[in-house]
């Protein structure tokens, strides 16, 4: 289809889905013995959220967080996420989703800048980048886009450097393709 006011946009690939589920235990117990997958990071308490992948180069592939008893949320997905090759191709899609007027917010997770916004049926997707730095999970808060890249990157590495986890995201992937690789031999 040609459209006249569309925008050329760079590409995005499939990261992760975050779903809600009702037990946490039963839900991580499934996805790692049946599917391989491996526990990467963990919300505090029984029923915190619980990170998953099989992947060296992803922190998360799948996200279980615990359903509210009292939720009106009717979907099982909170949110689907695409990861983009550059903080400057994530500003294309911020321009993009402002121009769109779109409801959307920006965040930093320490691991990566997102956008997280719903689409016209109230879809929820977040549109990221990775930054250098890896931190244990969850982490999040706002950054503002408004800045300029050297801006944004010493805001988000003043916010987490001394947070749990706190590394060079080479090095956590280093860490984390052993541990991958140690399970997928037993």
């Amino acid at each position: 289809m040609n459209n006249s006011n569309s925008r050329t946009l760079p590409n995005i690939a499939l990261s992760h889905f975050e779903i809600f589920v009702e037990n946490v235990t039963l839900m991580e117990n499934f996805y790692t013995q049946c599917l391989g997958l491996v526990v990467t990071d963990r919300g505090e308490g029984q029923d915190g959220m619980v990170f998953l992948s099989n992947s060296p180069q992803e922190h998360h592939q799948l996200v279980l967080t615990p359903r509210k008893p009292s939720s009106e949320i009717n979907s099982p997905m909170d949110h689907i996420a695409f990861r983009v090759s550059s903080l400057t191709h994530l500003r294309s899609f911020y321009e993009a989703l402002a121009s769109y007027s779109a409801n959307f917010q920006t965040v930093s997770h320490g691991n990566t800048w997102s956008i997280y916004f719903l689409d016209p049926e109230n879809n929820r997707f977040e549109l990221f980048t990775d930054t250098p730095w890896h931190v244990s999970q969850p982490c999040r808060f706002e950054v503002d886009f408004g800045l300029s890249d050297e801006e944004l990157f010493q805001f988000t590495e003043q916010k987490i450097r001394n947070k749990p986890g706190f590394i060079e995201v080479k090095k956590w992937r280093e860490s984390h393709g052993q541990s991958v690789s140690q399970l997928s031999e037993h």
